[in-house]
């Protein structure tokens, strides 16, 4: 083996005279590069294993932060409070710092490296102050450099030097809301109403305005119901307090040793040293009291709420949560969807679960009457960081250069059979985890995008005949809502299903919906392209859709009548 420099990130550090390894693409002009592949999860049974691995530190380490915690802040509250509060933060760091530390113990293994170099920075400048920082952080390469030098430093695996390169973290600004006063408005009326008596109250939940209003009017408990999150502050950190955070033990292995070390570390700030700050200001912000609780986003990272329905639900509110987007109820496991579950009295699918109502976005669209103005095929690519974040059954960072390089093929595909002029790729705007456009042009030179910020998806949708969406998803459910001639093209491999969902996934297959290589959806197309409308309104398609939209795609002309009907229900049976 040759000697090797280990490098965590691309950077414009000096190299030194060593060919040099590296995790994860340099700039073309970098010389002596040596790209680390495979990457460890696309062996996917060790996926399956890391991923159960996951939830068994998570249990554990939710524990440990459980007892030290309640001692920090004088309380005494049980796990599942704090699973609440801190629950998505320690699962997705966990999950991060696993794959990084895999990544470089495997780098280890399989090559001769010399040393690495190091960069410099400040501990204190890397802690989040909440998970929506956390969220903007694991996506950079800044972070990603600091996380895997943390793990260099504090493990035998690598020998380590400093470089002279220093690091620091990005500044996220926040976007300007549209229609800022009238919400602020609104806002400000809801926190001065907060007391008034309610029975339910619904918070960031999928519901338009209007029809949230009608919906609590009739269930008599009228109040108004509008939330602006409130940024936290972020606090200096108390060195002291983190490092004394778990008690001595013996760890079982390098990697627990390493999460002894970096959970205390890494800790948003919201939950130790501004923690008692979030508690009050939540006070301020929502209802002393009341029966029932539904959401369907803000569990995961609005911490003032996480922090106020903790303590609501230790006097015995009920909090009921509503699923927000697809492939949860299709994939064979699902790191967050999990922990949604798990925190929930009622877990609400579209469907397929053991709770299900309508979802009001596709009962929306099933009642849209969609023209068709152009003869597009509209092309929806799955954007994923080529940081890992979580598990699940999809493709996971790296895997996803495979799922390029199909893409490609694909492309080249509908150049033989002339159709690459009618294709357009559709892409997500705003900060986004890796820049598709520009890999796409490099890919096959293609120059016909358009970006959600530019158009509706109702606006995409219409001007094409054909929809290709390349990952099991919430916009997958709504083009087959909408009824438009939809293809789903996925690799089996990085998209493994639910035992009760591949029955529907293997009719998708039989009427050419589901395609898992080019060459059969570029043949489908070819075959189909004169006339989709008789491919797509055959029998066989439409029971075929029919039949999984009843179970993983849920709608109603009078979705209405059923939530009222489900919350209503149980609201009688608390007054008895």
């Amino acid at each position: 083996m040759k000697d090797l420099n280990l490098v965590p990130i691309f950077s414009d550090q000096n190299m030194s005279d060593l060919e040099t390894l590296t995790f994860y693409p340099y700039p073309k002009n970098k010389k002596n590069i040596q790209v680390m592949r495979p990457y460890h999860w696309n062996d996917r049974k060790k996926l399956l294993r890391d991923y159960h691995y996951i939830f068994q530190l998570y249990e554990k380490y939710l524990t440990e932060i459980t007892d030290s915690l309640n001692l920090i802040h004088g309380i005494h509250h049980p796990v599942d409070y704090w699973r609440i509060i801190i629950g998505p933060w320690l699962h997705y760091f966990i999950s991060i710092t696993l794959d990084r530390f895999e990544t470089v113990r495997i780098a280890a293994e399989n090559h001769n490296i010399k040393f690495t170099e190091l960069p410099n920075y400040k501990i204190e400048d890397w802690v989040p102050s909440s998970y929506v920082e956390f969220n903007h952080q694991y996506y950079s390469d800044e972070w990603n450099s600091y996380l895997f030098s943390e793990i260099i430093k504090y493990t035998n695996l690598v020998n380590s030097s400093k470089s002279s390169l220093e690091i620091k973290p990005k500044i996220y600004k926040s976007k300007k809301i549209k229609g800022y006063l009238i919400k602020s408005l609104l806002f400000f009326l809801t926190r001065i109403t907060r007391n008034f008596p309610k029975k339910v109250h619904m918070i960031e939940v999928d519901i338009p305005q209007a029809n949230l209003y009608r919906l609590l009017f009739k269930l008599k408990s009228f109040s108004l119901s509008y939330y602006q999150r409130v940024v936290p502050k972020k606090h200096p950190i108390d060195i002291n307090i983190r490092k004394d955070m778990f008690r001595s033990k013996e760890a079982i292995n390098e990697f627990e040793k390493l999460l002894d070390i970096l959970i205390p570390l890494n800790m948003p700030t919201c939950h130790i040293e501004g923690f008692k700050i979030i508690e009050k200001q939540a006070e301020n912000i929502f209802p002393q009291k009341v029966d029932l609780v539904i959401t369907s986003n803000a569990y995961f990272s609005n911490e003032h709420f996480k922090v106020w329905i903790a303590n609501q639900k230790q006097n015995l509110t009920k909090l009921w949560v509503m699923v927000h987007g697809g492939h949860h109820g299709t994939a064979l496991f699902n790191g967050p969807g999990k922990l949604t579950e798990d925190i929930a009295d009622r877990f609400y699918a579209w469907g397929w679960g053991n709770y299900n109502l309508p979802s009001p976005k596709l009962s929306s669209l099933n009642k849209t009457n969609l023209s068709q103005i152009g003869n597009n095929i509209l092309f929806i690519p799955y954007n994923i960081s080529q940081y890992s974040n979580h598990l699940d059954s999809s493709p996971i960072a790296a895997s996803f250069e495979d799922c390029l390089i199909m893409h490609k093929k694909f492309f080249n595909c509908l150049k033989e059979i002339n159709l690459e002029k009618k294709l357009v790729i559709r892409l997500k705007s705003g900060i986004v985890p890796r820049d598709l456009k520009k890999e796409y042009t490099e890919l096959s030179g293609l120059n016909n995008f358009v970006y959600s910020d530019e158009e509706s998806s109702l606006e995409s949708i219409s001007k094409s005949e054909l929809v290709v969406v390349t990952y099991d998803s919430t916009f997958f459910l709504e083009a087959l809502t909408l009824n438009k001639p939809t293809c789903l093209f996925i690799r089996k491999d990085f998209w493994e299903m639910s035992e009760h969902s591949e029955p529907y996934f293997k009719k998708f297959l039989e009427c050419g919906i589901l395609h898992y290589d080019e060459k059969s959806l570029a043949r489908h197309i070819s075959n189909v392209q004169h006339d989709y409308s008789s491919w797509w309104e055959s029998d066989l398609v439409q029971l075929s859709v029919e039949s999984f939209l009843i179970k993983y795609g849920l709608s109603k002309e009078h979705w209405e009548e059923d939530w009222y009907n489900e919350i209503n229900s149980y609201l009688e049976k608390l007054s008895k």
